[in-house]
C-alpha cells in the first residue's frame, strides 16, 4: 500500500491550499520558487485530500511527465491512474505536508500519509522537478510509520522552519551533507563523519537509531567500504534555510536496480554542523513499470 507517487497535502503550519488552488503562474525571479511550492501544495490537496487526481493533473502536471515511482507509469494518465487506485482501496486517504523546500527547479516534500482501515501510516518524501511552471518529473520513497522508535521521537516532529540563508551557506551545508553520507556509507567511516560534521545535541528521527553522534557510530560502524557500481549515489539535493534534503540510492549488486533508497533531511546549525536528521527508506525491486530507474534523470 505504498503511496510512492507524490504524497501529501495540507501544510502543517498554515492549513494548506484549498481545492480551488489555481495553477502555478509562469513568473520570473524569486516568485518562481514560491509558485512551484504553491503548485505542489495544490497537487497534494486536490489529488489526495479532495480525491480528484484528474483535476490535479490538469492544473499542475506537464504534457511530458516522467515518473520514477517504480509502480506508476509516465505521464499525467499514469499519475491519475495510480492515485485513483489508492483512493479506490483507501476511501480515507489523507496527506499532510510536514516540511516543504524549494531550490531552483526542484521542490522537496516530507509528508505523512494516512490510509485508514487499520493500515499503517507512511512517511513519504518526494522530489518534483519543474519546467515552465509545470511539474515534469518525480522521485520518491515511502516508509511505514512504526508504533515506537528507538529515540522516542516520531518520524515527523522537530524543526519545520529556519531563517533564510544566502547561497554560500546553502552550498556549504549541501557539501557537508553529501560528504557526511559518503564518509559514513561509502567509505565506512562513521566515526570520522560524526566527528567532522555533527554537533550535540544531535536529534535523530531515524526509527532505529538513538539520539546523539555516538549512537549513529554504534549503529553504522563496521561497514565495508563501497566502490564502483556498489557505491551509494546521491543524485539530487534541495537546500533551503538551514535544511538540506538529499536523495540516495544504494544498489544491491552491480548492474541491478534492486536495492534500497532513501531521502534524508539534515538540519544544520549556524556553524555548519548537523543537529537533526529525518529519513524515509524504501527497498526497490529490480524492475519498474515506466522503464526508468528510481533515481536517474529522465530528461
Amino acid at each position: 500500500m505504498m503511496l510512492a507517487l507524490a504524497a501529501c497535502s495540507t501544510s502543517a503550519t498554515d492549513g494548506g491550499p484549498t481545492s480551488s488552488a489555481p495553477a502555478a503562474p509562469k513568473t520570473s525571479g524569486a516568485s518562481v520558487e514560491a509558485a512551484q511550492v504553491a503548485a505542489v501544495e495544490g497537487l497534494y490537496e486536490i489529488a489526495f485530500n479532495d480525491h480528484d487526481p484528474q483535476k490535479a493533473a490538469d492544473l499542475y502536471i506537464g504534457d511530458s511527465y516522467i515518473q520514477h515511482n517504480a509502480q506508476v507509469a509516465d505521464g499525467a494518465d499514469g499519475f491519475v491512474a495510480g492515485v485513483q487506485g489508492i483512493i479506490d482501496s483507501s476511501a480515507d486517504l489523507h496527506n499532510t505536508i510536514v516540511r516543504i523546500f524549494v531550490q531552483g527547479p526542484l521542490v522537496g516534500v516530507h509528508s505523512t500519509t494516512s490510509y485508514g482501515g487499520g493500515v499503517a501510516d507512511q512517511s513519504v518524501m518526494d522530489f518534483f522537478a519543474f519546467e515552465d511552471g509545470e511539474i515534469v518529473e518525480h522521485w520518491d520513497a515511502a516508509q511505514d510509520v512504526p508504533a515506537t522508535t528507538v529515540s522516542g521521537h516520531s518520524m515527523f516532529d522537530g524543526s519545520t522552519a529556519s531563517p533564510d540563508r544566502d547561497a554560500k551557506v546553502l552550498d556549504r551545508n549541501t557539501a557537508a551533507a553529501l560528504d557526511f553520507l559518503d564518509l559514513a556509507f561509502n567509505q565506512a567511516k562513521a566515526r570520522e563523519a560524526v566527528d567532522t560534521y555533527v554537533a550535540e545535541p544531535y536529534v535523530q528521527h531515524n526509527t532505529g537509531v538513538a539520539d546523539g553522534g555516538a549512537a549513529f557510530v554504534e549503529a553504522f560502524a563496521g561497514g565495508t567500504p563501497l566502490t564502483g557500481d556498489l557505491k551509494t549515489v546521491f543524485p539530487r539535493t534541495v537546500a533551503q534555510g538551514d535544511f538540506v534534503m538529499v536523495q540516495t540510492f544504494a544498489p544491491k549488486e552491480a548492474g541491478s536496480q534492486e536495492g534500497s533508497g532513501s531521502f534524508d533531511i539534515f538540519l544544520f546549525n549556524e556553524e555548519g554542523k548537523i543537529v537533526e536528521h529525518w529519513d524515509a527508506m524504501q527497498v526497490y525491486g529490480a524492475e519498474t513499470v515506466n522503464s526508468h530507474t528510481v533515481w536517474d534523470t529522465g530528461r
